[in-house]
């Protein structure tokens, strides 16, 4: 049996850009919650810095984020946004219960 994975993604734009990579950021949400192997992608904004979003992910396995990482929505805003982020962090966790 497989074990679905959880992640935390925060990620980080440049002065000057926190509306477009809001923009794309959203734009993203709605194409990768189509994709059969996601089971959460849920975006957030840090009410205390405008410029850091926090996506909350959660994928059926390995191989479904794998496939998100190479989906055309994901590479176009990889590439198109990928030079107004300051950076990205991923925190992967474990479930415990």
């Amino acid at each position: 049996m497989t074990t679905a994975l959880t992640l935390i993604a925060t990620i980080k734009a440049l002065p000057g850009h926190a509306e477009a990579v809001a923009a794309g950021l959203q734009r993203l949400v709605t194409a990768t919650c189509a994709e059969p192997g996601c089971l959460q992608y849920a975006l957030h904004r840090n009410k205390e810095d405008s410029h850091q979003f926090v996506m909350i992910e959660q994928w059926r396995d390995a191989e479904a984020l794998d496939q998100h990482r190479a989906a055309p929505h994901f590479v176009h805003f990889t590439n198109t946004f990928g030079e107004r982020l300051a950076g990205i962090d991923l925190l992967p966790l474990q479930p415990l219960t």
